[in-house]
């Protein structure tokens, strides 16, 4: 993989994973924490929520090589936060995918001609089966703890400026909050805060020159006293 490939896939991923959770979020109906009420939404707007899926998966697949770009970011300065953090952080995202790649079973439960109650039962006896709950739960707290872990490391190594860093952190937060609380606003919100976050690191990416990139030297966003002669801390 040549430098400037990687430099284009990293930057163009920050920015279009964000952009694609964000338009899930406003493709989505309303969610509900009922399985019979969820399965009524979907049966009432079977298309939205199809996108809502599709956008759903393919902005947390694009997630992953931008949390590998970001560690990339880390490494002469804080390798040990951007490993463990973007390690766990990967970890959190691949079982998000699978999370996600179960809606669209979700969405075929609210078709035409299924059993609405009998969909309702299947989804709640999921929902509530530890062997599948389990996982779901790993995998959102080893994301929280990967990004906030990744965060630190991006700031010690004054690779971003302290916003972006912590606009990932409450971005992600506020994602698992708005998934939890079954808030449409509230992922709206979470994927606003993502995209102005990761979308600023992404395009000073795609800004940089390629031997910056390679070198994995610090982006020129803001912090530019502590950039220069000042070791990380």
């Amino acid at each position: 993989m040549t430098k400037h490939f990687s430099k284009i896939a990293v930057g163009t991923c920050l920015i279009a994973a964000p952009l694609l959770t964000l338009v899930s979020t406003l493709m989505s109906p309303a969610i509900k924490s009922d399985e019979a009420a969820q399965i009524a939404v979907i049966a009432q707007h079977p298309a939205r929520y199809y996108a809502f899926a599709v956008f759903t998966f393919a902005g947390i697949a694009l997630m992953v090589p931008a949390i590998l770009g970001l560690m990339h970011l880390t490494r002469d300065r804080a390798p040990g936060w951007g490993n463990w953090g973007g390690s766990l952080a990967l970890v959190g995202t691949i079982i998000a995918a699978g999370d996600a790649a179960t809606q669209w079973l979700v969405w075929q439960m609210g078709a035409a001609g299924a059993d609405q109650a009998q969909m309702a039962a299947l989804l709640h006896r999921y929902d509530s089966a530890a062997g599948s709950s389990v996982p779901f739960t790993i995998g959102g707290l080893a994301i929280v703890v990967g990004v906030v872990m990744l965060s630190v490391g991006l700031y010690r190594a004054r690779a971003v400026p302290a916003w972006t860093a912590a606009g990932f952190v409450a971005g992600i937060v506020l994602n698992i909050v708005g998934f939890t609380a079954s808030s449409v606003g509230v992922l709206i919100v979470s994927s606003v805060i993502l995209l102005a976050a990761l979308g600023t690191i992404g395009w000073r990416i795609l800004a940089e020159p390629d031997d910056d990139w390679a070198g994995a030297r610090p982006l020129a966003l803001g912090r530019g006293g502590e950039l220069a002669g000042h070791p990380a801390g």
